[in-house]
């Protein structure tokens, strides 16, 4: 507690959570990551939904408003952690410029944000931390990510988000609504995009679809689909395993 406690004011002064600070990270994503869109962000506000830290609201960049929604406790938390969750968002807010759909098919564009957007932005904010630490294989012990005040190994993230995945599917079998549905699906993306960066990420993946009791050839295709990288070969994913699980849970 005392260390927590003592840390807070230093991260209350080092980050500035204001609108031309938040610009410039957003600018040298772009920069980075070769984003070409004259796109900057509007708004930030401090009233992300409880229990989330950030978040774009898609009905909100329907109407070309790009408001950065995010925690009120957000500017109290270490750097590497707010740069983690800041490479995020951008992910998502970069994914919905370059989204391959037109506006008025929404629910396509709903379900490409929530299935290849929720893997890339994983992927690519864990591909940013491992960057930093390994050249070569990557060991699930000593990779170590940040969190809001402490450190966390991979092979938590990945196990935590892996119970998290195993709850929203429980949940669903029960009878679950289609919000739950999309919660557990978001969650395996989050899980998807973490293996990613492993050799063995198959075999890996195996583990997990075994530990969730998911079987068939759906999850494994979704993951080559991934891997590729063409959203429309992906976007048909979310409906074929939502009507894969209404039906195994019906025999």
């Amino acid at each position: 507690m005392d260390t927590c406690r003592s840390k807070i004011p230093e991260h209350r002064v080092r980050i500035i959570m204001t609108l031309e600070a938040i610009n410039k990270r957003w600018i040298a994503y772009k920069k980075e990551y070769g984003i070409d869109s004259p796109v900057l962000i509007e708004e930030v506000r401090f009233d992300a939904a409880k229990g989330a830290e950030s978040s774009f609201d898609v009905t909100e960049l329907f109407s070309e408003q790009y408001i950065l929604h995010l925690s009120d406790k957000f500017p109290l938390y270490r750097g590497e952690y707010i740069d983690y969750v800041l490479c995020h968002e951008f992910t998502h807010l970069a994914d919905f410029l370059n989204q391959p759909y037109s506006y008025n098919v929404v629910s396509r564009v709903y379900h490409y944000m929530n299935s290849w957007s929720e893997y890339h932005a994983s992927r690519r904010c864990l591909g940013m931390v491992l960057k930093k630490a390994f050249s070569g294989a990557i060991d699930p012990e000593k990779a170590v990510i940040p969190q809001a005040f402490k450190d966390i190994s991979l092979r938590k993230l990945i196990n935590d988000t892996l119970g998290q995945t195993g709850a929203a599917l429980e949940e669903f079998r029960r009878g679950g609504n289609s919000s739950v549905y999309h919660l557990f699906f978001r969650y395996l993306m989050y899980v998807m995009g973490y293996i990613s960066h492993f050799a063995n990420a198959e075999d890996i993946l195996n583990y997990c679809l075994s530990f969730l009791q998911l079987e068939g050839d759906l999850y494994p295709q979704l993951y080559h689909a991934l891997q590729v990288g063409e959203p429309r070969e992906i976007i048909p994913f979310f409906d074929k395993i939502e009507k894969e699980l209404h039906r195994v849970s019906f025999i």
